[in-house]
């Protein structure tokens, strides 16, 4: 059997909004990770609009558009997960070629998992430090006696987890 991906360039990350397309694209988005996780397509403003969120291991289909950017965020702390190493998924129309017809393509639904990203150590520990003292990080922070470089890290990761919060509660 052939397999084929017909795929155009990747839109450049500036222009990270749904653009009109007539390409179907079936996908199967699978959570891969042990976090729940929020999808969220990127709609023709750029915006981020909430499409459903998965819990460890669920996975659900999905009939979009090439040209319909989606980007998967930890539902409790909004850090972004990835696809195929990529924090942005671009669908792709996938074909099979018809057993009876050679000359048919049939257009396929793809297993897509979403997993969590690559980190460095350092980035890796940031992360889990912030989740960890997120509820008391007002009280916590000013009395950590660590370098200045890293307290910044971690204040840039916990106002990130703050404002992700913040806008899942106003939705």
């Amino acid at each position: 059997m052939a397999l084929e991906a017909v795929s155009s360039p990747e839109p450049q990350a500036l222009e990270l909004a749904a653009q009109y397309s007539v390409e179907k694209s079936f996908v199967f988005f699978v959570n891969s990770t042990t976090r729940s996780v929020n999808l969220y397509w990127m709609d023709f403003n750029g915006r981020q609009e909430l499409f459903q969120a998965l819990k460890p291991g669920a996975g659900i289909k999905i009939n979009t558009y090439v040209k319909h950017p989606w980007i998967f965020r930890d539902k409790v702390t909004g850090e972004r997960m990835h696809v195929k190493n990529k924090d942005v998924f671009w669908p792709q129309v996938s074909r099979i070629r018809d057993a009876a017809n050679n000359a048919l393509w049939i257009s396929f639904r793809k297993l897509v998992a979403i997993h969590l990203p690559i980190r460095s150590l350092r980035s890796k520990c940031l992360w889990t430090y912030a989740e960890q003292i997120f509820e008391n990080h007002t009280e916590i922070l000013d009395k950590l006696i660590i370098p200045q470089t890293v307290k910044c890290d971690l204040k840039h990761i916990l106002v990130m987890i703050e404002k992700h919060q913040k806008y899942a509660s106003m939705r």
